[in-house]
């Protein structure tokens, strides 16, 4: 797999507005370079005769409750408390890119 360099770190950090020092881009480099060769040691074993699961174990009991009514807040009164609404969806500020 290709390397992530400090140079595309630092990159994903500005998109995600972090500010990161260079041990800290340097840390994370090498971390990243760890988990990279583990995921090539992961993909050369050896899974021909493997069947695919979706779950590991077999489940024979769902743990699902029973449905409730609840009250529910109408779209109005929603709306009613942002601070900034357009076209019946609430507006906020674009925080990543």
């Amino acid at each position: 797999m290709a390397r992530i360099d400090k140079e595309k770190l630092r990159q994903l950090a500005h998109n995600i507005m972090l500010d990161l020092s260079e041990q800290e881009l340097e840390k994370l480099s090498n971390e990243f370079d760890v988990i990279l060769k583990q995921m090539d040691l992961v993909q050369k074993i050896d899974t021909t005769n493997v069947h695919s699961m979706h779950f590991p174990f077999e489940i024979t009991v769902t743990g699902l409750r029973d449905d409730e009514e609840i009250e529910q807040v109408s779209q109005a009164e929603l709306l009613a408390n942002a601070p900034v609404v357009e076209d019946e969806y609430i507006v906020i500020n674009k925080v990543v890119k």
